[in-house]
């Protein structure tokens, strides 16, 4: 008894071994697009966030690369109460402005539809 399975993208016959070559090569080209993803989401979060009088909270936006891929990060301390909102000391609830999370909502599709893209036009050839 033999199994044989073989595996097709857009047409075109993909084997183990020439995914196995290519491996380091992908996982790179998928890094660099979320990276430059990440940087876009700081960046569109910047023009979201309310600018407030010494503009901390905006200036503490940036991206980083990690090993798994990339973080956003508002390091102002207040950060998640502008992100999520908070109950001021009267007891009134003050909404969120939801920075981070719109600007993420708005990029990730295009990063997602990059990434497929690319890996499509390199698994039929073709130059990254």
């Amino acid at each position: 008894m033999s199994l044989e399975v073989e595996a097709y993208c857009n047409g075109t016959p993909i084997s183990l071994e020439w995914l196995k070559i290519n491996e380091a090569e992908i996982r790179d080209l998928v890094k660099e697009i979320i990276m430059r993803g990440a940087s876009e989401i700081a960046q569109l979060a910047k023009t979201i966030v309310p600018i407030g009088k010494t503009r901390k909270l905006h200036d503490s936006i940036q991206a980083y690369e990690r090993v798994d891929g990339a973080a956003i990060l508002a390091s102002a301390p207040y950060a998640i109460y502008v992100e999520l909102g908070h109950v001021t000391r009267s007891g009134s609830f003050v909404p969120g402005r939801r920075f981070l999370s719109e600007a993420a909502y708005q990029v990730i599709p295009a990063i997602a539809a990059e990434i497929e893209d690319r890996i499509n036009q390199y698994l039929k050839g073709q130059t990254l």
